[in-house]
Formats: structure tokens, sequence, C-alpha cells
């Protein structure tokens, strides 16, 4: 049996497929299986990956008509014997020595997840590949830490990739099918069920900035998932207690939902996809009681009400004059406008 299984979901990849199978075939830590997961590709990527399996035993495929990687990734681990499961996306490469540094990593500290950073650009850089050493320090999940993960860009922290994780701990929370930025949501639950993460200073992981791929495309309505798994996530945290966390993550939803609402608006002509967006904007931070920070409120007031906008501000003046100065300063500043409107 494999310690370790690799699932690769595969869909319209052709260009990089072979690239991200050979580095993987060409890790230093050889007891592993390759799990590659045809989603309905409608390229040669079919052909390659029965081409990779008949020429390593360790290489097996599945085909399954396109239902999305979340579905590829479940499906995949249904099948897969190792011990500690590796998603790696069908345009990426990693490192010679990744998987073997991970699994050190996870063994030495007890750590049930082991991660490292992510090389994010189009092109691989020359030195990429060159030996080292696999120097790890071993992180408690509790929210102080999460919040400097956050904090820092640590994003490797909230995606599947780049990681080592035990086949339990995944199994605990299975990827939602039919979504895009599943794994988002899926690995906050991973790492906070883990307790320990072992964190490998190092690049391992080559993650190609792709103008074609799914996260990297122009705006789309299916990219509105990113706000599914924002709530989903903001509710994790809130069930948590993790109070800061969620005030860092309800940031990044403000800023997504007051942009899908202006591009569906203005860039889509889609005025349902507005409406929706904006109920669920009020069930959130509404009926769920979930508080905005002022700032993210505003952010969102703008977008989505500007008539009301153009109200709160000189609301917003008054109520501060008040707070900072008393009603005295309020009275005089009002004295001081109506004596400009006499003298018009």
């Amino acid at each position: 049996m494999p310690e370790v299984s690799i699932i690769v979901p595969v869909y319209k990849a052709e260009a990089f497929l072979r690239e991200c199978v050979d580095s993987i075939l060409s890790q230093t830590f050889r007891d592993f299986e390759v799990i590659l997961v045809d989603d309905g590709s409608p390229d040669r990527c079919p052909a390659i990956c029965e081409e990779y399996a008949g020429g390593d035993s360790r290489v097996s495929v599945i085909h399954q008509e396109n239902q999305g990687q979340a579905a590829a990734r479940n499906h995949a681990l249904a099948q897969a014997k190792g011990e500690w499961i590796c998603f790696v996306d069908s345009d990426d490469r990693i490192h010679p020595q990744m998987v073997e540094l991970l699994l050190h990593a996870a063994r030495d500290s007890g750590a049930a997840v082991s991660m490292c950073r992510m090389l994010e650009s189009q092109t691989l850089p020359p030195d990429f590949s060159l030996p080292g050493t696999g120097n790890y320090e071993t992180l408690t999940m509790d929210e102080q830490t999460l919040v400097g993960l956050f904090d820092g860009g640590e994003y490797p922290g909230w995606v599947a990739c780049a990681k080592l994780i035990r086949r339990e701990i995944i199994e605990t929370h299975l990827f939602c099918p039919g979504r895009v930025y599943e794994d988002n949501e899926a690995v906050c639950h991973w790492i906070c069920a883990a307790g320990t993460v072992a964190r490998i200073q190092r690049e391992l992981y080559f993650y190609r900035t792709n103008p074609g791929s799914t996260t990297q495309s122009g705006f789309s309505p299916k990219r509105l998932d990113y706000l599914w798994a924002l709530e989903r996530i903001i509710r994790f945290y809130t069930e948590k207690g993790f109070f800061r966390l969620r005030e860092r993550f309800c940031g990044l939803y403000a800023e997504a939902a007051a942009g899908c609402y202006c591009r569906a608006v203005a860039d889509w002509n889609r005025p349902d996809i507005a409406r929706q967006v904006k109920k669920d904007v009020r069930r959130l931070f509404g009926k769920e009681g979930i508080p905005l920070t002022k700032p993210q409120f505003e952010m969102l007031l703008d977008a989505m009400h500007p008539k009301l906008i153009r109200l709160y501000w000189p609301a917003e003046a008054v109520v501060r004059t008040l707070r900072e100065k008393g009603p005295a300063e309020l009275v005089r500043k009002i004295a001081g406008q109506l004596r400009k409107g006499d003298g018009q």
C-alpha cells in the first residue's frame, strides 16, 4: 500500500499536464500513487493520462463526465490507498523534494497537516528544482496563529495544494461538488481539525498563474462561488468563536460582494444576480447578525445603495461632531451653514 496518494484533477490542461506529472514522478520520495482524474476534458488530456498509466504502475486514471474539480477530488479520495493525501493541480509543478520534505515535517512533528510556500508565477524560475533543506516550524491552530497567517499573506493556509494531509482529516469534511473555491471552504475545517500544522518556509509548489484557469479568468457569474465559500468560512469561524478571524473574512466578503454587485449591474446586465447578492448580504449581516466593521458597512452601502450613501455621509458627519465635540459645536456648524445660505 502506498504511503502517499497524489490526486490530480485534469481538465483542459494539455499544454502543461506532462510537466505536472513528470514533476510528480521525479519525486525523491517514491512510495506514492498518482490518481489522475480526467474530468471530461475535451482535449488530449484523457489520452495523455492513459499514456502515463501505461508507463508507470504507480499511476491510475479515473475518467468521468465533467463535474468539476470538487467532484474529481472526491472521487479520487474514495479510491486512494495512501495514509497521506497530496493535491496537485494539472497545470502546476512541484519541487522534486516536496513530498519527502512535507512527509518528514509531518512525521517528525506529529502534525496531521504539513504545508510549504507556493511560488505563484506564469513561468518556472530556473532555480526552482535546486535541492535544499526542509526546516520547519510547528504551528498550533488557535485563533492567534490563524490571524497571523492571514495578516502575513499566507495564502497556502486556505488552499488544498502545497500540503500533505492525513486522510482521516480530509474525510471529516469533503469538497462540495459543483462549486469553485471549494477548497478554501474545506481547508479551514482541516487545519482546525488537525490542531497543529508543520510549516516549511520554502517554495516547493509552483502555482502557475494561468489566465485561462477557473480562478484567473475574466469575471463570470460562476465566481459568485467565492461569496459562497467566504460565507461558509465566516459561519465556521463564528461557531469556533474566532471573531477576529471572522472579521478578516467579513472584509473579504464585503469587498467581493460589492464588486460582484457592481459588475452584475454594469457589465453583465444581470439585475437578477445583483438582487441575489443583495439578498445574501442582508441575510448574513442582517438576519444572522454577523457584525460588520464601519468601513465594511460603508463599502457595501456605497455599492448597493448609491442614493442612501449621499444621505449617510452628512448624517455621519453630524454623529461624528456630536461624539467628538459635543452639541455646541454642532449648533455652531449648522448656524454657519445657515449664514452661508442667507448670503447666496
